[in-house]
């Protein structure tokens, strides 16, 4: 009786890893692709959002960080869902350039830190994940990869929106420094002409 039961449970066992790798193996390879690149693409959306809200001075970045992570969150918890509906396992963590995107962002701070988070974050990643999304939505042969890709596409083309409209206002604050700068202790000099420090000295010709 025993062994009979020893046996029955090993079969069911088999049973539930072969059902598994039959789901994994039944899914087109593009779909495949898709399930991996997304998995990839969110977590390098939350974890590069998470260093902006600690090392970010812009508040209007930090919100855009924090509403990332909100949002990217939700949606990997679904993706989690249907890859192992599928019986296909994501990645765990980052790899090659991703990884060294986050490691660059790591040393960055101030200004430095805003212009890259934007550009390589908010604007980069973002295009590549409508492009996936899009091509999903349209190509893939799972319908519920489909249906989650055509899902999600609309919040992917918002946030890169709002990601086009942050980096011209951190470019309309670099201007605003720039001219600050130029100007700072300069007015009222005439083109040509030499301040002698230490007196209240007209500025004089050059020689």
């Amino acid at each position: 009786m025993k062994l009979t039961r020893a046996l029955l449970c090993a079969a069911a066992g088999f049973t539930l890893i072969h059902g598994s790798a039959m789901a994994q193996t039944q899914l087109a390879e593009d779909d495949q692709e898709f399930l991996r690149k997304a998995a990839e693409s969110g977590m390098l959306e939350i974890q590069a959002s998470e260093i902006a809200v600690q090392r970010s001075q812009h508040p209007e970045v930090k919100s855009y960080a924090e509403m990332m992570i909100k949002d990217h969150t939700a949606v990997d918890k679904e993706l989690k869902q249907l890859a192992g509906d599928k019986g296909f396992t994501l990645p765990s963590q980052l790899e090659g350039d991703k990884q060294d995107l986050l490691e660059n962002l790591r040393q960055l701070e101030g200004p430095s830190f805003d212009d890259e988070y934007v550009d390589e974050v908010a604007i980069d990643a973002h295009e590549e994940a409508v492009d996936l999304f899009e091509d999903a939505a349209d190509d893939a042969e799972d319908a519920d990869i489909k249906a989650f890709a055509a899902k999600h596409l609309p919040s992917l083309k918002k946030h890169l929106e709002m990601g086009e409209q942050l980096e011209d206002k951190l470019d309309e604050s670099d201007n605003r420094r720039d001219r600050s700068a130029a100007t700072d202790g300069t007015a009222g000099q005439k083109e040509g002409s030499v301040v002698i420090p230490g007196t209240d000295a007209q500025p004089q010709p050059k020689q």
